[in-house]
């Protein structure tokens, strides 16, 4: 029993009709697919990651809590005034110009010649308890670093005003106004 099938199609205006809406109804079909089922898995698998990376950072913050608060009990009541520069040691009033031969002695063990140190008695009325000194000192690069490291190291020293460099006939010459804390 031979089957034949004689059909002739033909494509008319309305199977061509029929055909794109069944393929707009399969595109609709899809979408609603993807829309319904796989957007909220992605979003779902998305949702478990950004959970699971909360739960590490709970977790460790959970662990450094014990040692925090213990840090926290053992530290001692820190102010700013631990972190500021120590109190100046106070000059005598008395030996207050034996700190331009200091300075003097200090610019030329580091290798400075010293043009000129002097004292400025004046600057006692707008701080009574420190004087101000300027020095002007020539000499190499490490010789000036030598001295404003030892400069600092100075137990009087109250503040530096200014220092000043400049090149000066291949060597460097440097100006400096510091105060020099005085006591009794």
């Amino acid at each position: 029993m031979a089957l034949a099938l004689n059909m002739d199609i033909k494509l008319t205006p309305e199977l061509r009709q029929l055909a794109v809406r069944v393929g707009i109804g399969a595109a609709l079909m899809v979408g609603a697919v993807y829309l319904l089922a796989v957007m909220p898995l992605l979003e779902g698998r998305r949702l478990d990651r950004e959970i699971a990376e909360q739960k590490g950072n709970l977790e460790r913050q959970q662990r450094l809590m014990p040692a925090l608060a213990n840090l926290s009990l053992n530290a001692d009541n820190a102010t700013l005034d631990a972190f500021r520069p120590p109190k100046a040691e106070p000059v005598p009033r008395a030996q207050a110009y034996l700190i331009t031969e200091q300075l003097g002695h200090m610019g030329t063990a580091d290798g400075l010649e010293v043009l000129d140190v002097n004292l400025d008695p004046a600057s006692m009325a707008a701080d009574p308890n420190s004087i101000q000194v300027q020095g002007v000192f020539s000499g190499q690069l490490e010789g000036v670093r030598a001295f404003l490291l030892d400069l600092n190291q100075l137990p009087s020293l109250s503040q530096v005003d200014k220092v000043e460099i400049r090149a000066v006939e291949g060597r460097l010459e440097m100006m400096v106004q510091l105060r020099i804390a005085l006591g009794g």
